[in-house]
Order: C-alpha cells, then sequence, then structure tokens
C-alpha cells in the first residue's frame, strides 16, 4: 500500500490556519451565555496587552488573508484626540514593525494553559 504525504505548508498557510483558528475560537466565545472561563477567555482575547500574540480581526472579512495580520502586539499608543496606534511585528518578519490606527485586534492565547493564559498569570 503506497501513502504519499501531504505538501509540507508554507508559513504563510500555517499563520492563516492560526489566523482561523483564531477566528473560530473568537466566534465561539461569543455565542450565548458562555461558562465563566470562556467569558474570562472572551475578554481577554477582547482587551490585547502588548506582547500578545495578535491578529487583525474583523467578523465579516472576506477577500484574500493577509499574513501580516498575525503578530506580537509592540505596543499600544493612545493620545487624547487621536486614534489609538497599535505597533505589530508580524510574525513572518521578525524585527520589522506594522502600524495602524483604531485596528480591530483580538489577543490569541499562546500559552497551554489559555485559563491562566486569560488571567494573565
Amino acid at each position: 500500500m503506497s501513502t504519499t504525504s501531504p505538501d509540507k505548508p508554507t508559513a504563510e498557510e500555517l499563520v492563516e490556519h492560526i489566523a482561523q483558528v483564531g477566528r473560530a475560537l473568537w466566534a465561539a466565545s461569543h455565542l450565548g451565555s458562555p461558562a465563566p472561563v470562556v467569558a474570562q477567555l472572551r475578554d481577554r482575547m477582547d482587551h490585547p496587552q502588548p506582547g500578545d500574540l495578535v491578529m487583525e480581526f474583523a467578523p465579516f472579512t472576506t477577500g484574500d488573508f493577509d499574513p501580516d495580520s498575525v503578530g506580537r502586539l509592540l505596543a499600544i499608543e493612545r493620545r487624547p484626540g487621536w486614534p489609538t496606534r497599535y505597533v505589530i511585528e508580524p510574525l513572518l518578519r521578525p524585527g520589522e514593525q506594522r502600524d495602524g490606527m483604531d485596528l480591530s485586534l483580538i489577543a490569541l492565547p499562546d500559552q497551554r494553559s489559555y485559563a491562566r493564559w486569560a488571567d494573565g498569570a
């Protein structure tokens, strides 16, 4: 019996998969009356902090995937009268920075224990 191994995914495909899982997790945590630990996870995802793995998020996004939409949140800059500025290091371009004003971002759990991550531990 011959088995063929699937093609090795590209880095961009892996990042897109991370984004798809993140979008599904966000949607699942926003449905109905979630259990307390799920509500805690939802609230933490909705309030990214510097150092978090984040993705730009629009619930009804269509079109091509931008691999630079997933990365580490380096800074959040707030000034009175100005939109919030986010500085992100794209996951596939370490050392580079991308910034944007008033982005819709969600934090993605990047620890084995999502409950501890949601606690900030």
